[in-house]
């Protein structure tokens, strides 16, 4: 009988060992699969966040959701949580950018509507002035280890899943560029000098006054320094290096080079200084062409560029093609021409600024996501001026 006993006791064990081998089996793969569910979820957080048009109620929505337990749920809390104020602070940023307000201080309209004493103006360009400061340092911030840490650190969590926010998801985050500071500075550069003027006009309130959409000075010596100082502010905003070619000229930003490494007699490339010796660096190329069309006639150029675009891609192809047209900032005709290769992540934009019977191309190349690129791109074409 005891035998028999010690044969079930060791039957009981052995069951017992088999159960909870497969309790903890079982406890690993669902770990795993929340794991790679909440991996998932911030990637494409951040694949939606990098889309040229944000879909913010769709982002917010994935930020307050929850796929998580336990203490993957308290990695989610930590993930989502930096990741909210991260896309809250940019989008605060980016609708100060964008204000048509800003646009509109030095204009007849705003003259006329808050002059002479300017006080809306000067309240507002202070308060704006001040708010992308704070931005600014919060943005910086919020890229250091220390701020991205103390959204994991005050949980009462095990090492594996601070190590995991660390080195698999928020921590690994980091700045690209400098596109948003750059950004900001040029918008508070802007704004000091607006400050400088609006305090010249309400300084001498009673010695201008708007005739028709212009401001009358009523002496020469106010209105010579009124002009000097916007000639000054101008000079200041514009960082941009003008570039001279025979067929005419453009403006990269300050920071971009030409690089003679890749230049020709006829086509020229620009890359970020520092970045010419890089075996693929994000770059832009600008050369001028013939063809035979008249200006008025450039919807027939648009449709054999279009057609010779197409063809190169194939009927099979994975790449994208999307096509615009509208004016540069010139008033010259351009057609826009995007080329998304999806094998190779790469991105083409083709640039065609109109003229009789010729064209300039700026060719932007860009591997990955590049913002920077995309704007230097677009101040060439804006800025230019044919001979």
């Amino acid at each position: 009988m005891k035998k028999k006993m010690i044969i079930i006791v060791i039957i009981l064990l052995i069951l017992l060992i088999i159960i909870g081998g497969i309790i903890f089996i079982t406890g690993i793969i669902s770990d795993l699969k929340q794991e790679n569910i909440l991996k998932a979820e911030l990637a494409e957080i951040s694949e939606l966040s990098n889309e040229e048009n944000i879909d913010k109620e769709k982002i917010n929505q994935k930020l307050n959701n929850r796929i998580t337990t336990g203490d993957y749920l308290k990695v989610e809390n930590a993930s989502k949580t930096y990741l909210s104020d991260m896309l809250n602070n940019i989008i605060k940023i980016t609708d100060i950018l964008n204000s048509n307000k800003i646009e509109n201080i030095l204009t007849i309209e705003n003259y006329k509507e808050d002059g002479p004493e300017f006080k809306n103006t000067k309240e507002y360009l202070a308060n704006t002035k001040k708010e992308l400061e704070e931005l600014k340092k919060e943005y910086t911030n919020l890229f250091s280890e220390e701020k991205k840490m103390s959204y994991i650190n005050k949980e009462d969590i095990d090492s594996y899943y601070i190590d995991l926010y660390k080195n698999e998801l928020v921590g690994t985050i980091k700045k690209q560029d400098a596109v948003i500071e750059n950004s900001i500075d040029e918008i508070l550069k802007i704004i000091d000098s607006y400050e400088i003027i609006i305090n010249f006009l309400e300084e001498n309130k009673n010695s201008w006054k708007i005739q028709g959409e212009q401001i009358a000075f009523n002496s020469n010596k106010l209105s010579d320094e009124y002009l000097n100082l916007i000639e000054e502010m101008e000079k200041d905003i514009s960082s941009n290096t003008r570039i001279e070619k025979n067929f005419g000229s453009y403006e990269i930003p300050e920071d971009w080079m030409e690089s003679k490494t890749h230049s020709t007699a006829n086509k020229f490339f620009y890359v970020k200084n520092g970045d010419d010796n890089k075996s693929r660096p994000n770059n832009i190329s600008v050369n001028v062409g013939s063809n035979k069309y008249q200006k008025n006639e450039h919807e027939k150029f648009r449709m054999a560029i279009l057609n010779q675009l197409t063809m190169q891609m194939g009927a099979n192809s994975d790449d994208q093609l999307t096509a615009n047209g509208s004016y540069t900032k010139n008033g010259y005709v351009l057609y826009t021409f995007n080329i998304y290769e999806k094998a190779r992540n790469i991105t083409t934009t083709q640039y065609y600024i109109i003229d009789d019977y010729r064209y300039v191309l700026v060719h932007e190349t860009r591997y990955g996501t590049s913002e920077e690129t995309n704007n230097a791109a677009k101040t060439i074409v804006d800025s230019f001026l044919w001979n």
